[in-house]
């Protein structure tokens, strides 16, 4: 039996990164305003978190409900964490969105997904 390993976080100015082994769950969680360069940064610290922690079968969640303005093209760098995490070992990707419209949104466009049960969609007001 593998002994419990503590969560392990990465703090920066613009969000929290944290790999929980016990809950197995790699959390991205987001707030004020998000520009396309911190979003650069997070693929590349989730990129490291993933290689060097070497999760498998967990949940990834990408918590973005707090940000206030993100800058075109994050949303894109946002399905493409997801995408690294599946082909990492997850399970399941969960996208916290802003409010109700936003989720309808992501859930259009992530339809395949969804159906699939390989990805969630929901709102920062209704996941609270």
């Amino acid at each position: 039996m593998q002994a419990a390993r503590a969560p392990v976080d990465l703090v920066n100015t613009m969000y929290i990164l944290n790999w929980n082994p016990n809950e197995r769950q790699v959390e991205a969680s987001f707030g004020g305003v998000l520009t396309r360069a911190e979003a650069d940064v997070f693929m590349s610290d989730l990129h490291e978190l993933l290689h060097s922690e070497g999760p498998n079968d967990f949940e990834f969640v990408v918590d973005f409900g707090k940000v206030s303005r993100m800058d075109d093209g994050v949303q894109s760098v946002f399905v493409l964490a997801g995408e690294l995490a599946h082909n990492a070992g997850a399970s399941l990707v969960t996208f916290v969105t802003r409010d109700e419209d936003e989720s309808v949104g992501w859930t259009n466009d992530r339809l395949q997904h969804v159906l699939e049960g390989d990805e969630r969609v929901v709102a920062y007001e209704r996941a609270a």
